[in-house]
């Protein structure tokens, strides 16, 4: 299953070692899940990192906030999208999201942002919160293979 994790998810997968995100996450490691990453998403993560206000509260140095971006960029599938998509009319800024998302067919977006979670859907994407895609994930992995 492929899916796509907004900047918000991945800092509070790095954040919280026991939150959902950090779960999800651990599935893209251990190859469960697919994660879809953008040079331009990649980019918006170590910019956030690196934000003072977030330096302060985390308390992380220049070489880990380097090695949690360098294992997002080897374990995920890096594309640009080759086209934008006008979907947040909220926030236009969370298109690149969206537009990862379709063009990386990805089932799923998971984020913590309000404006994506509002649209819920676009274009066969759905739009999740953490905990409810785990909640998902989990479900789906207990279910029987189908027997046809």
């Amino acid at each position: 299953m492929r899916i796509v994790l907004d900047t918000n998810v991945l800092v509070s997968a790095l954040v919280s070692a026991k939150g959902a995100s950090a779960q999800i996450l651990a599935r893209c490691q251990l190859g469960e899940l697919e994660v879809l990453a953008s040079p331009e998403g990649i980019a918006e993560l170590r910019r956030v990192l690196t934000y003072p206000q977030m330096r302060k509260r985390f308390h992380y140095s220049d070489s880990q906030i380097e090695a949690f971006v360098t294992f997002l960029e080897e374990d995920a599938i890096l594309l640009t999208p080759p086209f934008t998509v006008h979907a947040v009319a909220d926030d236009s800024d969370d298109d690149k999201f969206v537009a990862l998302a379709l063009a990386g067919k990805a089932q799923y977006i998971v984020s913590g942002d309000d404006h994506l979670l509002k649209i819920g859907q676009y274009q066969g994407v759905t739009i999740l919160k953490p905990a409810a895609f785990l909640l998902l994930w989990q479900t789906l992995q207990q279910e029987p293979p189908d027997a046809g």
